[in-house]
């Protein structure tokens, strides 16, 4: 007796030699999975790795994948082999708008994926995932042929699951295009001009980032009869004028006094009890008694508004 296909129903016995019932999902999956065009397309060493899984020894022709289309509007997969440099990520961003839907991405080898050995260098990107949506991604650096042949079978068992009634492709608000990067700070001139743009834009962006970062309790010290709350500023210089500390119950508040500025990078101590004492600006006196001595005490950090900015239990 024949093997029933995957996918496919039973049919009546005198039918068998001319009819076969299967799913519109089962034919759909099976023919996106053997006739996957991919781009020709690579950067680095890992190019070389799936040029030879185009040879006679691999015989990518096995799956359905033998046909490599130089233009992506003839591609349907794109295999970003290699360094992935913060130049390079607009045209393939470019490149994969231009492909036609059902389009897929495998990310092959280290630099491609999180950026391998140039991690957090000043011209590459830490993972081509942060631009394009990953479908696959082969380890590796670089990742052999088997490993790319292993990342398409694991494509192809992807495309099986899927059912063409869930697809994102087919509804009517899907676009699938995905944002050219702009990459302003990124680009590198002569011109003195172009330098000093960059030197702004970078410039801007940290003081944004500062700006976003709020005071933070960083410990509390109950030593003996000396007690401390210490406060970090990360951001930028902050004027307190109105800030409460409150203990975790509530029953006991301090207010910082008016025209007090924690400056950016720096900390302020707030002491309590009996041993309490202020040896510099930035020391300021709650009160004599003790506050923090109940290991399930919280303190909170308020401010002006009466929003919560931090809190830290003891």
């Amino acid at each position: 007796m024949p093997e029933q296909l995957p996918g496919t129903a039973e049919v009546p016995d005198e039918l068998k030699s001319s009819v076969i019932l299967t799913t519109v999902d089962w034919i759909y999956n099976m023919g996106r999975t053997y006739s996957l065009w991919p781009k020709t397309f690579g950067f680095a060493c890992c190019a070389i790795e799936f040029i030879v899984t185009g040879t006679a020894r691999y015989d990518m022709s096995r799956f359905g994948m033998e046909v490599a289309r130089p233009s992506p509007r003839q591609s349907d997969l794109i295999i970003v082999s290699g360094t992935v440099t913060k130049k390079m990520v607009v045209p393939i961003v470019r490149l994969y708008n231009q492909m036609a839907e059902p389009r897929y991405v495998i990310s092959m080898g280290a630099c491609a994926t999180g950026g391998g050995p140039f991690k957090e260098g000043y011209n590459v990107v830490s993972g081509i995932d942060k631009y394009l949506p990953v479908d696959v991604y082969v380890p590796g650096c670089p990742p052999t042929p088997e490993a790319l042949i292993h990342g398409f079978m694991t494509l192809h068992k992807k495309f099986k699951k899927q059912s063409v009634r869930t697809v994102p492709w087919y509804r009517r608000e899907y676009t699938g295009q995905m944002p050219i990067p702009v990459l302003g700070p990124d680009i590198f001139s002569a011109d003195p001009q172009k330098m000093k743009q960059v030197r702004d834009i970078n410039l801007q962006r940290r003081l944004a980032q500062r700006a976003a970062v709020k005071p933070a309790i960083q410990k509390i010290i109950s030593q003996g009869a000396g007690e401390q709350v210490i406060i970090h500023n990360p951001g930028l210089a902050q004027d307190m004028s109105g800030w409460r500390l409150l203990s975790g119950r509530g029953d006991q508040a301090f207010e910082f006094p008016a025209g007090f500025v924690l400056m950016s990078d720096s900390e302020v101590r707030v002491h309590s009890g009996p041993a309490a004492r202020s040896d510099t600006p930035n020391d300021l006196i709650w009160t004599r008694t003790h506050i923090w001595r109940d290991e399930s005490d919280n303190a909170v950090l308020v401010d002006a508004a009466g929003n919560t900015v931090a809190t830290f239990s003891y």
